[in-house]
């Protein structure tokens, strides 16, 4: 173990210009060694959200809208059932700078998830950790299943996290020295995080409560209401505009936008609790299992501790402020893959942050807890390479399938898109088709099927093409002869 140590310390020993360069080199070769290794970032579109872009592209070339006068309509759309005005305003106008390629796209995300990883890492400095956990806290944050918002173009999570970590470490900065520069940017970076997605304005009170805590750990004696309010009235212009930030949009949605509009979120007294549980039940089954797995390793390890560990009351109630507003809000549906930020990081900042400093955890113990960290990162980096693969064998499959019927279409053939219940789908072949010049594409819409109806075709008079993920029907007689076509499958089945 004196090996350890020594390493450690050498870690320590870091100067600060060597340390940024080092976590500035680690962070982007995880993220961009992932996607170009994974081939995500040239994987093209994939039926999902990004019909949105082929969409806007055809109004805005060859209907001749205005990109403002999308913004406005896609803002007062948006507002009749979710509150995420930043995202609709910055994913309209990328499409506008970009236009039909998504490589600008990707590398934004990927530059979004690189930087998530460097302020998080130095969050995780200021809260304490040693160089080694900081980083540790940044990547358990960031890779698992989660880590779907590193390749994925709709979710809004990358943009919600970028701004968090920014934000958060303004924050810290400011606890620290005081100073309202700090102070007021990390009210402006939180206010611009809370205007991307609804669930991370729920954070709100996290921020506060930290603030608090920060104060009350630097206080001396026992911790009373009078020592509360002193430091509630030292951070009272800071906490208050955040309280009216917090107030003001989670009335502006309750009132204005509705709490249950969108199935994926929000609250319904009249759903059993049933539903919540078997909704719980299936999160901790499938996408948060290796949390779940790990996390009862952990808490059996601090439970030996128990006298010790009721003194850390203030740190647990702080992670469930963070964490318990997230399970409530997806309760219908449960928490997976891009959904589970921002609660990796409330997880990570306690199991990687709070305890490895915590002074009782020592011996055995400790080394079967950090074992523990360092295998919960390898299995999710595992997860994370598995889902990137399969996103660039899915992308490369609906690439293919829409450069051939395009390729085909160019002799007058008419298309028909059939996607089971997925609109998404076939506006995506429908605005690729309008893009490049080919009105012929017919599909059934989703008021015809209401999402359960599998259309029936009669395909004894087709020839089947296989297109990796999707499979290519062309009609015998129609003249039309394809080629074959050849995708490479699944790099990774572990």
């Amino acid at each position: 173990m004196d090996w350890i140590k020594g390493l450690n310390e050498k870690i320590e020993n870091i100067g600060k210009k060597r340390e940024f360069l080092i976590v500035f080199l680690f962070s982007v070769l995880m993220v961009f060694g992932v996607l170009l290794g994974m081939g995500t970032l040239t994987s093209g579109y994939h039926l999902v959200d990004d019909h949105e872009f082929l969409e806007w592209i055809y109004q805005m070339r060859c209907q001749g809208i205005n990109v403002w006068t999308i913004i406005i309509r896609e803002l007062r759309e948006d507002f009749t059932w979710r509150y995420e005005p930043a995202y609709y305003a910055t994913r309209v106008l990328s499409t506008w700078l970009f236009g039909i390629d998504l490589m600008g796209y990707s590398l934004i995300k990927a530059t979004e998830i690189a930087v998530s990883c460097i302020f998080l890492y130095y969050c995780g400095k200021r809260m304490g950790a040693s160089k080694i956990y900081a980083f540790l806290f940044a990547t358990l944050s960031l890779v698992g299943y989660q880590s779907a918002v590193w390749w994925k173009l709709g979710p809004q999570e990358s943009q919600c996290t970028v701004f968090f970590a920014m934000g958060f470490y303004c924050m810290l900065r400011y606890l620290e020295n005081e100073k309202k520069s700090w102070a007021v940017g990390s009210i402006a970076l939180f206010f611009v995080m809370c205007n991307f997605k609804e669930s991370f304005i729920l954070l709100v009170p996290f921020f506060m409560l930290y603030v608090l805590y920060y104060d009350l750990q630097k206080a001396e004696g026992e911790l009373s209401f009078k020592q509360i309010w002193k430091c509630f009235r030292k951070r009272f212009w800071y906490l208050f505009t955040l309280g009216m930030i917090f107030l003001i949009l989670v009335f502006v949605i309750v009132v204005f936008v509705g709490v249950n509009d969108y199935d994926m979120v929000g609250l319904d007294a009249s759903i059993p609790i049933k539903v919540y549980m078997e909704a719980l039940e299936n999160s901790f089954s499938n996408d948060l299992k290796w949390y779940k797995r790990f996390g009862i390793l952990f808490v059996l390890i601090l439970l030996t501790y128990w006298e010790e560990l009721k003194k850390l009351w203030k740190e647990i109630l702080l992670i469930i402020v963070f964490l318990l507003p997230q399970f409530v809000i997806f309760g219908q549906v449960g928490i997976g893959e891009r959904y589970i930020l921002p609660s990796s990081i409330g997880f990570a900042l306690f199991f990687a942050i709070v305890i490895p400093k915590w002074k009782p955890l020592s011996g055995k113990r400790r080394f079967v807890y950090v074992a523990g960290l360092l295998l919960l990162l390898a299995a999710h980096g595992r997860v994370a390479l598995r889902e990137a693969d399969y996103f660039r064998y899915r992308g490369q499959s609906v690439q293919t399938m829409l450069e051939t019927v395009e390729e085909l279409s160019g002799d007058g053939a008419n298309v028909l898109s059939c996607f089971r219940p997925n609109e998404e789908g076939n506006l995506t072949i429908n605005y690729w088709m309008l893009d490049h010049g080919y009105d012929n594409v017919y599909f059934w819409t989703q008021e015809d099927r209401h999402w359960c109806y599998t259309p029936t075709l009669d395909l004894s008079e087709f020839t089947e093409m296989k297109c990796g993920t999707l499979t290519i029907y062309v009609r015998n007689g129609s003249g039309l002869n394809p080629a074959a076509i050849d995708i490479e499958g699944l790099r990774i089945n572990f």
